[in-house]
């Protein structure tokens, strides 16, 4: 049977292949001729024509060392350079050098338990053997805590004066004048023998002079021949051969207009043109004008610039300072010296100025077994934080006892179960579940299936700045701070809320502008009647749902639908907030004293036969 079969098996697989080797060889044939396509494509391709903004050697490939490169100094040099001189490299170092560390304590469990192990190895470890003996067992329980706290921040703007721009300012040059004798025609007429002269300026006479010269000797003191010449500016009297006569200022002088002289004998005779024209005689006189000539002067002024690194639009103005001290300064424009004046020369506006407030994080801080897990901004100006939101991780020790036998630890009676476990806060968290679950029953409840919402809040506001008020938003110090006075009962019930970690920080606006100027700031915030509702719309809202709360100016604080609440994950959500408001308000069993209950319940059942 077997030999019959293999033959049949072989004759059909024989036809399966005489009917696919057509196909197998057409298959082959195209597999071939597309082989090298895809290279073909590759090699043939320019990436600059296909990959926008594509260069083969960008600046940054001058960094490449090599494969075998330990080192770049090249890469560390530039990195090194934009760390000091780069706008975010000034700022990273500002933060690095201003920002208060949050210094981990040695008293913290985790470092001060790891310690003392040190300390007492050896004689926790000598003598170990079969015997048992009883010992206490410690476990580090770390529970995460979410607080708000304002860091210290100091902003401010510079305005600087400087010379520049300019303008026109009335003002007077002086120029010279010379008035020569050979420059004015002298002709006789009814009035004498008079010459006009023309001013070549417009201005006050500041101060005249004048000169004279003449052959005296020829004249044989003949009184004809001894000259007076009357000129607007006084009189030369020619009674030597030469003279430097004073002159009078004050004269008006105007571009255009002529001037009269006049010339006559000492004997006060008008007929003296031959005579003065007499070759041999050789009379002249000179008069030189300092004239105060109106002239419209260029000047400088005195330019403000500013440089403010944030916008300072939405910014009250708290203070300004000079810090540059006022006075007259000499500026050099085109090549000439300008002397200007300022009251100030630099002021510094400062529109930020919070001192640290640890706010709810207070207590954390001060706690050495608590320490920083992680920090989110709430809200920053231009890249400086001004509130920030902080977890912080706090260890507890939980104590148990049990036997160490032959190095094996041993609980004979349950008691360090809850250490092993890792839910020594159990309780408190199903408390805290079912009463967040209890508290959003009861508010869907009283809304009769109408618009159904949990866990509603309120928004409130205060004045974080205002010329002449304190800080209203502060989120500790209202017991000792007088300056807090002047808030109002909004502000210092939204104070005490805060302090009770019952409210939500939404952001800070400017509330009031005065022809565009900033003058009150606030801050807005949603506030709930209960820590269960503000966990469960800080995590589950914000954090789970992605669901924010509005903006500061207009903060929105509904309760969670029903739908919400079916999304949200009650085991991601941290109540550790919630556990002092329980512990305060009863005592909670521990998870041993649960069990203990249920062991007496038990017994008194059995006692009791099953009844």
């Amino acid at each position: 049977m077997k030999k019959q079969l293999i033959p049949g098996v072989l004759l059909l697989a024989s036809a399966v292949s005489v009917l696919a080797s057509p196909q197998y060889d057409e298959a082959a044939k195209y597999a071939g001729s597309v082989k090298d396509q895809g290279m073909n494509v590759m090699k043939g391709t320019d990436p600059a024509t296909t990959i926008p903004g594509y260069t083969a050697k960008p600046d940054e490939s001058g960094y490449y060392g090599g494969t075998t490169a330990t080192s770049n100094p090249d890469l560390e040099n530039a990195g090194n350079s934009e760390m000091h001189n780069g706008e975010a490299g000034k700022t990273i170092m500002e933060v690095i050098k201003n920002r208060p560390k949050d210094l981990i304590s040695t008293d913290a469990p985790f470092i001060s338990g790891s310690l003392d192990i040190e300390d007492k190895a050896e004689a926790i470890m000598s003598g170990t053997d079969t015997q048992c003996k009883d010992v206490n067992v410690d476990k580090t329980q770390i529970t995460n805590y979410t607080c708000e706290r304002t860091p210290a921040v100091q902003l401010a703007c510079t305005r600087t004066a400087t010379a520049g721009g300019g303008h026109e300012e009335d003002s007077t040059e002086i120029k010279q004048v010379v008035i020569q004798s050979q420059g004015i025609t002298f002709a006789s007429s009814d009035a004498g023998y008079t010459g006009t002269w023309t001013s070549p300026v417009t201005g006050r006479v500041v101060t005249a002079s004048a000169t004279y010269s003449w052959n005296k000797h020829l004249a044989f003191s003949n009184s004809n021949w001894f000259m007076r010449v009357t000129t607007p500016f006084g009189l030369i009297s020619m009674d030597d051969d030469t003279g430097s006569p004073a002159l009078s200022s004050g004269a008006q002088l105007t571009e255009g207009a002529g001037m009269v002289f006049s010339i006559r004998t000492r004997n006060n005779q008008p007929a003296v043109d031959s005579i003065w024209k007499n070759s041999n005689m050789r009379y002249s006189f000179t008069i030189t004008l300092r004239v105060a000539v109106p002239v419209k002067k260029w000047v400088p002024d005195v330019v403000w610039s500013e440089n403010c690194p944030f916008d300072k639009t939405d910014q009250v103005l708290i203070n300004s300072v000079c810090t540059d001290p006022g006075g007259d300064r000499t500026f050099t424009v085109n090549g000439e010296n300008y002397v200007l004046h300022s009251d100030c020369w630099q002021y510094t506006d400062t529109y930020v100025s919070q001192s640290a407030d640890n706010g709810t994080c207070n207590d954390y801080m001060q706690n050495p077994a608590c320490t920083v897990g992680s920090t989110t901004c709430l809200d920053s100006l231009n890249g400086t934080c001004l509130r920030e939101q902080v977890v912080f991780s706090c260890e507890e020790k939980v104590s148990g006892s049990a036997q160490l036998c032959g190095g094996e630890l041993v609980c004979t009676d349950g008691s360090c179960d809850q250490l092993d476990d890792g839910k020594s806060n159990g309780f408190q968290s199903a408390v805290s579940g079912l009463a967040a679950l209890a508290a959003a029953g009861k508010d869907i409840a009283a809304l009769n299936g109408v618009n159904v919402s949990a866990f509603t809040g309120e928004g409130h506001s205060c004045r974080k700045a205002m010329a002449g008020f304190s800080n209203c938003c502060k989120d500790s110090g209202w017991g000792n701070d007088v300056g807090l006075a002047s808030c109002n009962t909004e502000e210092k019930a939204l104070g005490e809320a805060k302090k009770r970690k019952l409210s939500i920080y939404v952001g800070s606006y400017c509330a009031h502008k005065v022809l565009g100027v900033c003058i009150e700031k606030k801050e807005g915030y949603c506030q709930f009647e209960s820590k269960l509702a503000k966990i469960i719309q800080d995590q589950g809202r914000r954090g789970q749902l992605g669901i924010g709360f509005g903006s500061g100016s207009s903060p929105d604080c509904r309760g969670l639908t029903v739908a919400e609440l079916q999304r949200l994950n009650f085991k991601n959500i941290n109540f550790a907030d919630f556990y002092d408001d329980l512990e305060n308000g009863t005592t909670l069993p521990a998870d041993q004293e649960l069990l203990d209950r249920v062991k007496e319940q038990i017994a008194g059942k059995m006692a009791g036969g099953g009844q």
